[in-house]
């Protein structure tokens, strides 16, 4: 038998995410006491310091600490699967999912698969963060999330992918635009028009090293995280975007009319991809919802 038990494990992943005693204690409704007592017999046990305790900093991880913490992730992931499978041996699937999402795919993808998946799935729970990838790959690092859904663009090292859909960047326009009418645009033509800039990384630096590689030395006359702003400042006529993103209705908020055109040549052929780290198998519940995204939310985007 194993010299630790599971509940020193999760104790043992809380200390490590939260960062000190009592905020593990917190989250696991114990005292700090308990949840000290337990990293304790852990390293007693295992014959190896995991923590650093310093009162002005908190806790940190030694070098054998960050090693097993990977292990101890995957171990109760497993015990996860083992309870996961004795209870519901009727095929039902429960319990929680916890799915990240980069911030402009959220509104277009989140909401066909916690509805889709949720409705073939009641008793599953359907959890998610959406924020920039920033913010994102430490919750993914860190267990917190089963899995993140972004771009491939910039895509750090380290990071199984599976992909689930193709798209494109297109220029959203003013409806009174010269070129509001044309089948198709080409990014010279827009050269001299002022370019809305979306800068939710890494999308902003991908979208000018672009513009970059074609010659074109872009006039960004507003920068903005807000992808919605970005298309009412379009309908504005403040200038022109480029996105990937298409929502299927083309107004605004202000219920001002946008266009969204093919570029041609084609600008930058992108991919929707669900990533996890590498070396950590997702659980059963995570990979039957990742293999739903993948066979339903390519369906559920506006044609291009």
């Amino acid at each position: 038998m194993p010299p630790f038990t599971l509940r020193q494990l999760e104790y043992f992943r809380a200390v490590a995410e939260t960062g000190t005693f009592s905020g593990a204690a917190t989250r696991m409704f114990v005292s700090q006491s308990a949840i000290a007592s337990a990293i304790g017999d852990l390293e007693s046990a295992l014959g190896v310091q995991l923590c650093t305790r310093k009162r002005s900093s908190g806790i940190g991880l030694t070098p054998s600490g960050v090693q097993f913490l990977e292990k101890a992730r995957a171990l109760l992931r497993q015990a996860d699967d083992v309870t996961h499978a004795a209870h519901h041996g009727d095929g039902l699937l429960a319990g929680a999912i916890n799915i990240g999402c980069y911030a402009t795919l959220a509104a277009t993808v989140l909401p066909a698969l916690l509805d889709e998946f949720s409705a073939q799935h009641p008793q599953s729970q359907l959890n998610f963060v959406d924020g920039t990838m920033e913010e994102l790959m430490p919750l993914l690092e860190q267990g917190r999330l089963d899995f993140v859904i972004t771009y491939r663009i910039s895509l750090q090292l380290g990071l199984q992918q599976m992909a689930l859909y193709d798209t494109a960047v297109h220029a959203l326009l003013p409806a009174n635009h010269p070129l509001a009418h044309a089948p198709t645009v080409s990014l010279h033509d827009l050269a001299d028009d002022p370019l809305i800039l979306l800068n939710i990384p890494p999308s902003g630096r991908h979208t000018l090293d672009m513009l970059a590689s074609a010659n074109i030395r872009p006039l960004v006359r507003h920068t903005t995280t807000n992808f919605e702003l970005a298309r009412s400042l379009v309908g504005r006529g403040l200038g022109y975007c480029l996105l990937v993103q298409k929502p299927e209705i083309d107004l605004t908020y202000e219920g001002l009319p946008v266009v969204a055109k093919p570029i041609s040549p084609e600008f930058s052929r992108e991919q929707v991809v669900l990533v996890w780290p590498d070396g950590m198998e997702l659980s059963a519940r995570a990979r039957i919802c990742a293999e739903f995204a993948r066979a339903t939310l390519g369906r559920a985007q506006p044609p291009r």
